[in-house]
């Protein structure tokens, strides 16, 4: 026992406490300085949830254990001391319960639509194979995190894929996306244009690219929208212009149509040729055709965050270089088959529905400023309940907060966003709380007694 008691008493020493103290107030401003920085994401994973945290708080529970130890036998006046350090670790315990099984994400639909797909903060990549293009089968599918788990060229992330192999050799957390349509030299690749739509108020010039795998490509551009397709889709009740290639590789087929679904113009079209369209005056100029096209995506790395920037992966296949941003997904096309890779947030799929029947903002007097916005939503069993930013829905272990809405071209909210938290450790820490406080209480209680008696004497 002897041989023990030197480092028992480290252990329980008042030098190990100043020191977790002074480790947690270092952690704690590098973490505030990280999130200022990139973001919270960045600064849970690199600092809150880093191996450095979870040392100083294992020594802070170490020491609180060895000080409950180093004071047994408990005497009266030890009651209250024990209780708030059983209530810190308990405290601790619950936090760590937080973190590795409760669930924080965001679900959104819009009015009228039935939802039960929380997206999280985890990201997922997957690799699907088809072998005519179309019916994709799941060959692969894994949890990443390549921010904690860097990935280089000398250490990859490789991806099986029978002989063929995928290897993700760069992850860039903040990156901006650049494209370039080029001409290609493959048959198999959709045809793209370089247009323009002016009047006296309106020049916005465009690419609007079609996919081999895709019957139309589409852009929307508010008062109208641009469609390059492989035959005239029905009109949907609004301005269209709609492009279809024909055998002469040089020029367009082309149909306007109005918003009660009439075709106001059909023609051909060449490059550099410009087409009155009848609305406002708009003219519809083709400035450029690619019978077959390819883009090229990269991303430019940024040094900071911002709401123009996402995260990035870049990896080699068949000895060629591609690059994947969060929440899209690439299709490579082979001689026999087809792979598509995606990378993105993980989604975890509810055991119930939501369904939202009714979203409504309330504005700031003479502003367009949101002051209040609550979702009607249907819950089974439940009915009918509203969902307002004080009034949160509890429904089988999940708290579904009203966050946010989004807008579209013209300012109206058109879908609601709810945050959605799962915490099975919130009890865990309420207790801890709560022991700490009545610990707190109580040892300060036996301190009064213990002056007060040496007053009366």
């Amino acid at each position: 026992m002897r041989t023990l008691k030197p480092p028992f008493n480290a252990l329980a020493s008042l030098r190990l406490a100043i020191f977790i103290i002074l480790s947690m107030a270092a952690l704690a401003a590098v973490g505030t300085i990280t999130e200022a920085r990139y973001n919270a994401e960045v600064a849970q994973k690199l600092v809150y949830q880093s191996v450095y945290m979870y040392t100083v708080m294992g020594l802070l529970i170490v020491n609180l254990i060895a000080v409950m130890i180093d004071r047994w036998p408990w005497q009266q006046h030890h009651v209250g001391f024990v209780i708030a350090h059983i209530g810190i670790i308990t405290l601790l315990f619950g936090a760590w319960l937080t973190q590795k099984y409760g669930v924080d994400g965001t679900l959104m639909f819009e009015q009228g639509q039935e939802r039960r797909s929380v997206v999280t903060h985890d990201r997922q990549l997957a690799v699907y194979s088809s072998l005519d293009g179309n019916s994709l089968r799941s060959i692969y599918e894994t949890d990443v995190d390549f921010l904690t788990h860097p990935v280089s060229p000398e250490k990859p992330f490789v991806v099986p894929l029978g002989s063929d192999e995928m290897k993700f050799i760069q992850f860039e957390n903040f990156a901006f996306r650049e494209s370039e349509i080029l001409e290609s030299s493959k048959t198999r690749d959709g045809p793209a244009i370089r247009f323009q739509l002016e009047n006296p108020n309106v020049n916005m010039t465009q690419w609007l690219r079609r996919d081999s795998h895709s019957r139309n490509g589409e852009i929307d551009l508010g008062p109208a929208i641009v469609v390059l397709a492989d035959s005239p889709p029905p009109p949907n009740g609004r301005n269209a212009v709609v492009l279809v290639p024909n055998s002469t590789q040089t020029a367009l087929d082309y149909v306007i149509y109005n918003k009660d679904n009439s075709v106001r113009k059909k023609g051909r079209v060449k490059q550099s040729e410009t087409v009155e369209t009848g609305w406002m005056g708009m003219k519809f100029r083709l400035l450029r055709y690619l019978p077959h096209s390819k883009e090229n995506v990269s991303y430019k790395v940024s040094p900071t965050a911002s709401p123009l920037s996402t995260s990035a992966l870049r990896f080699t296949f068949q000895n060629q270089e591609y690059w994947l941003g969060l929440d899209s997904a690439l299709r490579i096309y082979l001689a026999d088959r087809m792979f598509m890779v995606s990378y993105g947030h993980r989604q975890l799929e509810l055991e119930f529905p939501l369904r939202l029947k009714k979203f409504s903002v309330g504005m700031y007097e003479g502003t367009e400023r949101a002051a209040s916005y609550e979702s009607l939503v249907e819950v089974p069993n439940l009915g009918q309940v509203t969902i307002s930013m004080n009034e949160p829905l509890k429904f089988q272990g999940f708290t579904f907060y009203q966050s946010s809405f989004e807008k579209n071209e013209k300012g109206e909210p058109v879908a609601s966003i709810l945050s959605v938290n799962h915490d099975p450790g919130r009890w865990v820490k309420y207790v801890g709380s709560l022991m700490m406080v009545l610990g707190s209480v109580i040892l300060f209680y036996f301190r009064r007694v213990k002056w007060l008696s040496h007053l009366s004497k």
